[in-house]
């Protein structure tokens, strides 16, 4: 796959002419969205943080046994397809090692309900320097996973922060469904300055729905044990 290219985030406020003669260039951004079986949905999701302006899209086929490769490609996206699948942390590490850009932002594949906007909105202060991380916050969207976002916000997967940054956190690699976890803990002992982004209406579809009861019963036992392997474990080696 060639790598993704990246484009620039401009900020809202733009410094006049003369200020730019001096001022470092503006970084570079790019949309990674991995995903694992998400035809239904994926399309929709790059559709929308293509409209956002931030930067291309590069979707991560986790080893899908469906169509969602297709999807994102006819969306628009660039698309890295794995063999088999790695799990959210090991697709997520592929998507960060094949873009070039400054700046990532972190999509789930399954939202309802996004804006060109609110991906803006967690893209703009990490590449203005407000910001080291950036963490979305369902509101007002479906109530189970608005309560869920009240109960556990460290596991919402819409995030932006510095490529580098994202490289740089341990156990990156076969943390699966703990990535969030793995990545707030190394955000907290790294001191980064991190701002949460309110996603008003902003929800996913869960996995009963997607997989049917008993599969998705299953599929939602196996995430929680990744949560609990990555809170029990607080990181793990380089990866």
């Amino acid at each position: 796959m060639t790598s993704a290219a990246s484009s620039t985030v401009e900020p809202s406020d733009a410094a006049s002419p003369a200020a730019n003669v001096t001022a470092d260039p503006p970084l570079t951004c790019a949309v990674l969205v991995p995903a694992f079986n998400e035809a239904g949905t994926v399309g929709e999701v790059v559709r929308c943080a293509l409209a956002s302006g931030v930067g291309p899209v590069l979707v991560v086929d986790d080893g899908s046994t469906d169509a969602t490769a297709e999807a994102a490609a006819a969306a628009g996206a660039e698309v890295l397809r794995l063999p088999h699948n790695v799990g959210k942390g090991g697709a997520m590490l592929a998507a960060a090692r094949a873009v070039r850009a400054d700046v990532v932002v972190l999509l789930d594949a399954d939202l309802v309900g996004l804006t060109p906007a609110q991906v803006r909105a967690l893209a703009e202060p990490v590449c203005r320097g407000e910001a080291d991380m950036t963490r979305g916050v369902f509101r007002g969207g479906r109530w189970h996973t608005t309560a869920a976002q009240r109960l556990t916000p460290q596991l919402n997967g819409q995030r932006a922060l510095r490529r580098g940054d994202l490289l740089a956190v341990p156990g990156l690699r076969a943390s699966r469904y703990g990535v969030e976890i793995v990545i707030g803990e190394h955000a907290r002992r790294s001191g980064w300055r991190r701002l949460d982004v309110p996603l008003e209406g902003v929800s996913q579809v869960m996995k009963e729905e997607k997989r049917g009861l008993l599969a998705g019963i299953g599929l939602r036992a196996g995430m929680y044990r990744d949560i609990l392997r990555a809170l029990l474990t607080r990181g793990g080696k380089d990866g």
